[in-house]
Protein backbone atom coordinates (compact mmCIF):
# COMPACT_ATOMS: atom_id res chain seq x y z
CA UNK A 1 0.00 0.00 0.00
CA UNK A 2 1.21 3.51 -0.85
CA UNK A 3 0.97 5.85 1.42
CA UNK A 4 -1.44 8.02 -0.70
CA UNK A 5 -3.46 5.06 -0.58
CA UNK A 6 -2.93 4.70 3.56
CA UNK A 7 -4.25 8.31 4.21
CA UNK A 8 -7.12 7.23 1.57
CA UNK A 9 -8.04 4.47 4.44
CA UNK A 10 -7.81 7.17 7.76
CA UNK A 11 -10.28 9.59 5.94
CA UNK A 12 -13.53 8.33 7.94
CA UNK A 13 -13.28 10.25 11.28
CA UNK A 14 -9.72 11.83 10.90
CA UNK A 15 -9.98 13.97 12.99
CA UNK A 16 -11.25 12.52 15.92
CA UNK A 17 -8.58 10.12 14.86
CA UNK A 18 -5.53 12.04 15.15
CA UNK A 19 -7.40 13.84 18.12
CA UNK A 20 -6.34 10.67 19.80
CA UNK A 21 -3.75 9.65 18.26
CA UNK A 22 -1.33 12.72 18.39
CA UNK A 23 -0.79 14.48 21.78
CA UNK A 24 -1.80 18.10 21.34
CA UNK A 25 -3.05 18.07 18.32
CA UNK A 26 -5.38 21.17 18.14
CA UNK A 27 -2.21 22.45 20.19
CA UNK A 28 -0.06 22.08 17.23
CA UNK A 29 -2.82 23.33 14.40
CA UNK A 30 -3.56 26.51 16.38
CA UNK A 31 0.51 26.54 16.61
CA UNK A 32 0.43 27.16 12.72
CA UNK A 33 -1.00 30.64 13.23
CA UNK A 34 0.70 31.68 16.75
CA UNK A 35 4.12 33.44 16.97
CA UNK A 36 4.21 34.81 13.61
CA UNK A 37 6.22 38.15 12.72
CA UNK A 38 4.24 41.37 14.85
CA UNK A 39 1.88 42.70 11.56
CA UNK A 40 2.33 39.98 9.69
CA UNK A 41 -0.86 39.32 6.81
CA UNK A 42 0.37 37.13 3.93
CA UNK A 43 -1.86 37.24 0.82
CA UNK A 44 -0.86 33.99 -0.43
CA UNK A 45 -0.69 30.44 1.62
CA UNK A 46 0.29 27.17 0.38
CA UNK A 47 -0.49 24.47 2.79
CA UNK A 48 1.55 21.28 1.93
CA UNK A 49 0.32 17.83 2.78
CA UNK A 50 -3.22 19.52 3.33
CA UNK A 51 -5.14 16.69 4.70
CA UNK A 52 -9.07 17.16 5.16
CA UNK A 53 -8.04 20.64 5.89
CA UNK A 54 -7.81 20.68 9.68
CA UNK A 55 -4.71 23.11 9.28
CA UNK A 56 -5.70 25.18 6.27
CA UNK A 57 -8.93 25.94 8.84
CA UNK A 58 -6.68 27.13 12.15
CA UNK A 59 -4.99 29.73 9.44
CA UNK A 60 -8.03 30.28 7.91
CA UNK A 61 -9.47 31.95 11.40
CA UNK A 62 -6.42 34.46 11.28
CA UNK A 63 -6.46 35.44 7.39
CA UNK A 64 -9.88 34.72 6.18
CA UNK A 65 -9.05 36.86 2.80
CA UNK A 66 -5.92 35.50 1.59
CA UNK A 67 -5.34 33.08 -1.39
CA UNK A 68 -4.70 29.42 -0.49
CA UNK A 69 -2.90 26.53 -2.76
CA UNK A 70 -4.00 23.10 -0.91
CA UNK A 71 -1.48 20.50 -1.54
CA UNK A 72 -1.61 16.92 -1.04
CA UNK A 73 -0.75 13.22 -2.52
CA UNK A 74 -4.08 12.13 -1.79
CA UNK A 75 -7.33 13.39 -3.99
CA UNK A 76 -9.50 11.64 -1.67
CA UNK A 77 -8.46 14.23 1.12
CA UNK A 78 -8.45 17.02 -1.61
CA UNK A 79 -12.20 16.15 -2.46
CA UNK A 80 -12.40 16.15 1.50
CA UNK A 81 -11.19 19.47 1.17
CA UNK A 82 -13.52 20.59 -1.49
CA UNK A 83 -16.08 19.87 0.35
CA UNK A 84 -15.28 21.43 3.69
CA UNK A 85 -14.29 24.94 2.03
CA UNK A 86 -16.82 25.03 -0.69
CA UNK A 87 -18.11 28.47 0.06
CA UNK A 88 -14.83 29.51 -0.43
CA UNK A 89 -13.45 30.40 -3.46
CA UNK A 90 -10.52 31.65 -3.55
CA UNK A 91 -8.50 28.19 -3.33
CA UNK A 92 -6.66 26.55 -5.43
CA UNK A 93 -6.02 22.34 -5.22
CA UNK A 94 -3.29 20.82 -6.32
CA UNK A 95 -2.78 16.92 -6.15
CA UNK A 96 1.15 15.69 -5.92
CA UNK A 97 3.73 14.43 -3.14
CA UNK A 98 5.00 18.14 -2.09
CA UNK A 99 8.42 16.80 -2.01
CA UNK A 100 7.51 16.34 -5.89
CA UNK A 101 5.91 19.81 -6.13
CA UNK A 102 7.45 23.15 -7.45
CA UNK A 103 6.23 26.71 -8.23
CA UNK A 104 7.63 30.14 -9.25
CA UNK A 105 9.78 31.80 -7.52
CA UNK A 106 8.17 34.50 -4.92
CA UNK A 107 4.95 32.71 -4.79
CA UNK A 108 3.89 32.95 -1.62
CA UNK A 109 3.95 34.95 1.95
CA UNK A 110 3.01 31.91 4.24
CA UNK A 111 3.77 27.99 3.61
CA UNK A 112 2.29 25.70 6.60
CA UNK A 113 2.39 21.95 6.97
CA UNK A 114 0.78 19.97 9.91
CA UNK A 115 2.25 16.80 10.30
CA UNK A 116 3.81 16.53 6.44
CA UNK A 117 7.61 16.64 6.71
CA UNK A 118 8.19 14.03 8.66
CA UNK A 119 7.13 11.93 5.69
CA UNK A 120 10.77 13.15 4.17
CA UNK A 121 14.46 11.50 4.90
CA UNK A 122 16.56 13.85 6.41
CA UNK A 123 17.82 14.82 2.64
CA UNK A 124 14.32 15.45 1.34
CA UNK A 125 13.18 17.64 4.36
CA UNK A 126 16.78 19.99 3.26
CA UNK A 127 15.91 19.65 -0.09
CA UNK A 128 12.33 20.68 0.30
CA UNK A 129 13.39 23.56 3.04
CA UNK A 130 15.40 25.24 -0.20
CA UNK A 131 12.54 25.20 -2.42
CA UNK A 132 9.99 26.77 0.12
CA UNK A 133 12.90 29.29 0.44
CA UNK A 134 12.33 30.17 -3.67
CA UNK A 135 8.78 30.18 -3.31
CA UNK A 136 8.67 32.59 -0.14
CA UNK A 137 8.54 36.43 -1.33
CA UNK A 138 11.15 38.41 1.15
CA UNK A 139 9.66 38.36 4.86
CA UNK A 140 7.94 35.20 4.09
CA UNK A 141 7.38 32.76 6.58
CA UNK A 142 7.18 28.28 7.12
CA UNK A 143 5.27 27.15 9.72
CA UNK A 144 5.51 23.91 10.67
CA UNK A 145 4.08 21.41 13.54
CA UNK A 146 5.05 17.82 13.86
CA UNK A 147 7.11 15.37 15.71
CA UNK A 148 11.12 16.48 16.29
CA UNK A 149 13.46 13.27 17.24
CA UNK A 150 15.23 10.88 15.79
CA UNK A 151 14.37 6.92 15.73
CA UNK A 152 18.33 6.85 15.35
CA UNK A 153 18.49 7.95 18.97
CA UNK A 154 18.83 5.31 21.57
CA UNK A 155 16.62 6.63 24.11
CA UNK A 156 13.45 7.06 21.02
CA UNK A 157 11.42 4.20 22.20
CA UNK A 158 11.25 5.47 25.88
CA UNK A 159 11.43 9.03 25.65
CA UNK A 160 8.87 9.29 22.46
CA UNK A 161 7.25 5.95 22.03
CA UNK A 162 6.47 5.04 24.93
CA UNK A 163 5.25 8.21 26.36
CA UNK A 164 3.06 8.65 22.94
CA UNK A 165 1.32 4.91 23.89
CA UNK A 166 0.49 6.10 26.83
CA UNK A 167 -1.46 9.41 25.80
CA UNK A 168 -3.03 7.43 22.76
CA UNK A 169 -4.34 4.72 25.27
CA UNK A 170 -5.45 7.09 27.48
CA UNK A 171 -7.26 8.72 25.37
CA UNK A 172 -9.17 5.48 23.85
CA UNK A 173 -6.98 4.69 21.55
CA UNK A 174 -7.38 0.77 21.28
CA UNK A 175 -4.31 -1.69 20.35
CA UNK A 176 -4.70 -3.19 17.48
CA UNK A 177 -5.60 0.53 16.29
CA UNK A 178 -1.79 1.65 17.86
CA UNK A 179 -0.28 -1.49 16.29
CA UNK A 180 -1.54 -0.21 13.04
CA UNK A 181 -0.67 3.65 14.10
CA UNK A 182 3.31 2.21 14.69
CA UNK A 183 3.05 0.20 11.26
CA UNK A 184 2.64 3.19 9.64
CA UNK A 185 5.24 4.95 11.31
CA UNK A 186 7.63 2.50 11.17
CA UNK A 187 7.66 2.26 7.34
CA UNK A 188 6.62 5.85 6.57
CA UNK A 189 7.57 8.02 9.03
CA UNK A 190 11.51 9.57 9.08
CA UNK A 191 11.17 12.21 11.95
CA UNK A 192 14.11 14.63 12.48
CA UNK A 193 15.07 16.65 15.43
CA UNK A 194 15.00 20.18 16.22
CA UNK A 195 18.57 20.73 15.85
CA UNK A 196 18.96 19.40 12.67
CA UNK A 197 15.87 21.00 10.85
CA UNK A 198 16.30 24.80 12.40
CA UNK A 199 20.21 24.06 10.66
CA UNK A 200 19.04 22.86 7.01
CA UNK A 201 16.31 26.06 7.55
CA UNK A 202 19.26 28.08 8.18
CA UNK A 203 21.46 26.43 4.84
CA UNK A 204 18.95 26.98 2.77
CA UNK A 205 18.50 30.62 3.56
CA UNK A 206 16.23 31.83 6.07
CA UNK A 207 17.35 34.42 8.15
CA UNK A 208 15.74 33.49 10.98
CA UNK A 209 14.80 29.90 12.26
CA UNK A 210 13.12 28.84 15.46
CA UNK A 211 11.57 26.93 17.74
CA UNK A 212 8.31 28.90 18.45
CA UNK A 213 5.79 25.94 20.26
CA UNK A 214 6.80 22.94 21.49
CA UNK A 215 6.09 20.34 24.60
CA UNK A 216 8.70 18.15 24.99
CA UNK A 217 9.33 16.56 20.62
CA UNK A 218 5.89 17.71 19.64
CA UNK A 219 6.28 21.04 18.27
CA UNK A 220 6.16 24.09 16.43
CA UNK A 221 9.14 25.66 14.07
CA UNK A 222 9.41 28.66 11.88
CA UNK A 223 11.65 29.73 9.22
CA UNK A 224 11.35 33.31 8.27
CA UNK A 225 13.02 34.71 5.19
Amino acid sequence: MTIKEEFNTWLAGYTEKMTRWVPYYQDLLQALRQNLPAGFQPANILDIGCGNGNATTQVMTAFPNAHYVLLDGSNEMLDACRQRFEDKKDIQYVETYFQDADFPDNSFDLITAAFALHHLDSAEKAAVFKKMYRWLRPGGVITSSDLYGTKRDPAYPQEILATWKAFAVEHGTPQDEWDTLMEHHTEYDKPDTYTDQLQWLHEAGFAEARIAWHVDQWGNIQGIK
